[in-house]
């Protein structure tokens, strides 16, 4: 601060010295500061990250069961169509080659036999003309029923008196009358038919996220 007093005058004024506007314009952050922001990121980063992992698991794991419950409904709509019985299958990964999951449709044969039958002895019939089928991720694969949830609760869920239980993990299977049904081979054995004496029949299938 400085102080003038002016002649003539028994005033006296007082200055405050500013800094230059370069001063301001040169000073940085300080080292404290830094760490304290770089510090600040990481708790972000740690809070975050596991709930983006989450995330994309979930989003996965339901695009999934989208894209095969849409390949059930051509199933069932086809085993209307072509009065036949169609199941659907998962093969799985081969090298390059990602898990599909496919109506195993052809070749039908006239006795009413239908595709190719269950991997691993059968597989997806890319045609002419070809199993409807929708890619799998290698990374939400197909679960056996030993790594689902509480089984025994879903089948109470559904029907707590069936027996044998209603709900199965085997390949779901169409009939012709468009309701899920257990294949069997026919007594003559030169066709499938649908267990139609078993009562109520439901298919659950699982699927992991292991990302």
């Amino acid at each position: 601060m400085r102080c003038i007093k002016h002649s003539g005058s028994t005033k006296v004024r007082c200055y405050r010295n500013m800094p230059s506007r370069p001063d301001f314009q040169d000073r940085g952050f300080s080292l404290l500061e830094l760490i304290i922001v770089v510090v600040i990121i990481l708790i972000l980063a740690a809070i975050s990250v596991p709930s983006i992992n989450r995330a994309i698991s979930t989003g996965r794991v339901r695009s999934a069961a989208v894209e095969y419950s849409n390949l059930l409904q051509t199933a069932r709509s086809r085993a209307i169509s072509d009065d036949r019985f169609y199941s659907v299958y998962v093969q799985p990964a081969a090298g390059n080659n990602p898990p599909v999951a496919y109506v195993d449709i052809y070749p039908q044969v006239p006795n009413g036999i239908s595709g190719l039958g269950a991997p691993p002895t059968g597989h997806y019939n890319a045609g002419p003309p070809a199993d409807p089928l929708t890619m799998m991720s290698s990374e939400v694969p197909l679960q056996p029923v030993a790594a689902a949830p509480d089984v025994a609760a879903l089948n109470a869920a559904f029907c707590a008196t069936c027996v044998p239980a209603l709900i199965l993990n085997s390949a779901p299977t169409w009939g012709p009358d468009g309701m899920p049904c257990l294949s069997k081979l026919s007594i003559d054995g030169t066709g499938t038919v649908c267990n139609s004496s078993g009562g109520p029949i439901a298919y659950a299938t699982y699927f992991q996220s292991t990302v």
